[in-house]
């Protein structure tokens, strides 16, 4: 039991690491909204602005999250989230509970309780790997199209995202971005759509690349020469990248396949050679504290297992 436990916490340590800027962030943006909320409560007058765009607590956090992952911006979609997060543990729970030990039973509870936030969390690390990879032709394309038209980065950012067939995830962040930055009134409403912008793709090369679609946006600067040290910098980066990449897949085989092929062969083997039936089997197996408790937690060791593999075996295209 120890050694599961201590696994877990590794496994959450290495979530909480990875993930620490958006986990800041979201701890920002709810103790802001604390903030406005007691300043409200004092009668005293808050400038918004102060707060930065955006930073609402943590529904606004979870909305932008479900905008940008799986694109659904309804206005329930908020609570349809919350009541996935909370109803299927407690079902659990009330399925489990007084069938097996309490540590495991809560532990399974409180995975399937955060396996709406890391789905989340997956699908944004996956479009952020998959975005990171196409910043070459991102910024060859938006580059080109900034000189064909005059150094107008509306119309390169609106043009790029029609053409840039090559770059699927980038290009469905420059549609967002170029109908946020027609309806935009000025520079407050470009900071908050790049901010997303950049969210979204979250690498250091994407920061730099807002900042200037932000200056030429605003102000009109030309910004041609530094997107063409920024093209060079990726560019070096994906050779290293390309160089460095020798991935072994082994150990995922292992986690994937091998784990629960070995609990089919315990089975089998003990109704083959141990004299143990399909009936008794079920019943150690589900019917007893211990075998339920075990059970649960060789489960929640493997999912765990998977998802730690799919957090932290893949990386972005970075400077």
């Amino acid at each position: 039991m120890a050694v599961e436990i201590i696994l877990i916490s590794l496994l959450l340590l290495g979530i909480v690491v990875l993930y620490m800027s958006d986990i800041r962030f979201a701890c920002n943006a709810a103790g802001q909204r604390i903030k406005l909320s007691l300043n409200g409560f004092k009668g005293e007058d808050i400038d918004q602005s102060e707060y930065g765009e955006g930073e609402a607590g943590l529904n606004e956090s979870i909305r932008r999250l479900l905008q940008i992952t799986f694109n659904i911006g309804h206005p329930r979609a908020v609570a349809a989230f919350w009541i996935v997060s909370l109803i299927p543990p407690l079902i659990l729970f009330m399925a489990v509970k007084g069938r097996a030990s309490g540590l495991p039973v809560i532990g399974m509870c409180v995975f399937t309780a955060a396996l709406p936030s890391l789905l989340m969390l997956g699908r944004l690390q996956t479009l952020r790997i998959s975005s990171s990879r196409e910043g070459k032709i991102l910024l060859t394309e938006l580059i080109d199209n900034y000189k064909i038209n005059y150094f107008n980065m509306q119309q390169a950012v609106e043009i790029t995202a029609a053409n840039i067939e090559e770059a699927p995830n980038c290009r469905r962040l420059l549609f967002n971005l170029s109908k946020g930055l027609n309806r935009a009134s000025g520079s407050r409403e470009i900071k908050a759509l790049l901010n997303d912008f950049k969210f979204s793709i979250g690498t250091s090369w994407a920061s730099v690349l807002a900042d200037n679609m932000y200056f030429a946006l605003s102000s009109g600067i030309k910004v041609h020469s530094a997107m063409e040290d920024l093209l060079k910098t990726v560019a070096k980066a994906e050779e290293v990248e390309e160089r460095a990449n020798r991935e072994n897949n082994e150990a995922g085989l292992i986690l994937k396949y091998l784990a629960p092929i070995c609990y089919l062969l315990t089975v089998i083997g003990g109704i083959r050679y141990f004299g143990l039936t399909a009936e008794k089997f079920i019943t150690y197996q589900f019917n007893t504290a211990a075998g339920l408790g075990w059970f649960i937690t060789s489960v929640f060791t493997y999912a765990a297992g998977i998802v730690a593999k799919r957090f932290l075996t893949r990386n972005k295209l970075d400077l």
